[in-house]
């Protein structure tokens, strides 16, 4: 896609008209999904390095990866030079001299990413950095709503759960409002920012305001890794989990949408993951097909800046 970011580490890079460009490319490979693609130079290598866990995002990326035809490389940094002591950006250097053409990074440290921004050594999208953002996470939920007939225009979209930890959560509070939706927060105060100003986000504790407002709920877990001193959450469920027969008690059809992974009697019931309502398991399966246009957006990008800067090699 033309003048698509070459690093792709926020919602911010990307504009709306890019945005609805990759949703609608996302639908039209979803609807050919058996077709193999070529490319008319070579074949692309893609890499996917994710220095933290991750089973939905690193596996959707390679089958995505896989789907458009390109060579796939699961770049282990357990086992590379990172543990001598290079830079994550010599890495990458290295991996575009080696012919990889774009890779999928996943690290703990927020903001990570930004740096390359200027410079590129590979093109880049973040698979998730820290605390900071998950944008292609946050575009295949929108993508599912779409892909169900849900419009957001108007709509109160409720987050719910541990917003400071969550960096789809923070994906989707840019993304969101582009497409007419109104956020609504939820969760123990501890989980939620201190104040807003954005006129298109609200804060509640309250279950029942969001049982009554939310046109859909976002239900996220508590990220226990990233808590200093996390409080224990045995009870939590008793005032801020969801479970089936509250959304049946409802006058209303409310969507509910889960990331990944849920802990199951905490934020959200077993029943209510197999009920009607849940759109989860759509999201895995829609993630592969809003991938896999990302992907090729970025390698259509035409990026002349990619690697060494051209005054760092030698004049003969």
């Amino acid at each position: 896609m033309e003048n698509f970011p070459s690093v792709l580490e926020s919602i911010k890079d990307l504009n709306k008209r890019q945005i609805d460009g990759v949703l609608n490319l996302a639908h039209k490979l979803k609807n050919r999904s058996d077709t193999r693609f070529s490319f008319p130079n070579k074949t692309p290598i893609i890499a996917t390095s994710f220095l933290e866990n991750s089973t939905r995002t690193k596996h959707s990326f390679e089958i995505a990866i896989s789907k458009l035809g390109c060579t796939y490389i699961d770049f282990d940094a357990e086992t590379s030079s990172l543990k001598k002591g290079e830079t994550l950006k010599q890495t990458l250097l290295t991996l575009n001299d080696q012919g990889v053409d774009l890779c999928v990074i996943r690290t703990s440290v927020s903001n990570q990413l930004s740096e390359f921004k200027e410079q590129p050594p590979i093109k880049i999208i973040n698979g998730g950095d820290g605390t900071n953002e998950h944008p292609t996470q946050a575009l295949l939920d929108v993508f599912t709503l779409i892909e169900n007939n849900i419009s957001l225009e108007g709509k109160v979209f409720c987050i719910a759960g541990d917003n400071i930890h969550s960096r789809v959560g923070h994906s989707l509070i840019e993304l969101l409002p582009q497409f007419g939706a109104k956020v609504l927060l939820f969760g123990p105060k501890e989980y939620l920012p201190n104040i807003t100003t954005d006129k298109n986000i609200t804060i509640t504790h309250s279950r029942d305001e969001v049982l009554e407002k939310a046109d859909i709920l976002y239900l996220l877990r508590i990220q226990t890794e990233r808590h200093g001193n996390l409080k224990s959450i045995e009870n939590y469920s008793e005032q801020y989990g969801f479970t089936l027969k509250m959304i049946e008690a409802l006058n209303k059809k409310l969507p509910v949408l889960h990331p990944g992974p849920a802990n199951i009697g905490v934020e959200i019931c077993e029943e209510l993951i197999n009920s009607k309502y849940y759109l989860g398991h759509e999201q895995v399966r829609n993630s592969i097909y809003l991938r896999m246009a990302l992907v090729q957006s970025m390698l259509q990008n035409g990026a002349k800046n990619i690697g060494f800067e051209e005054n760092t090699f030698f004049k003969f």
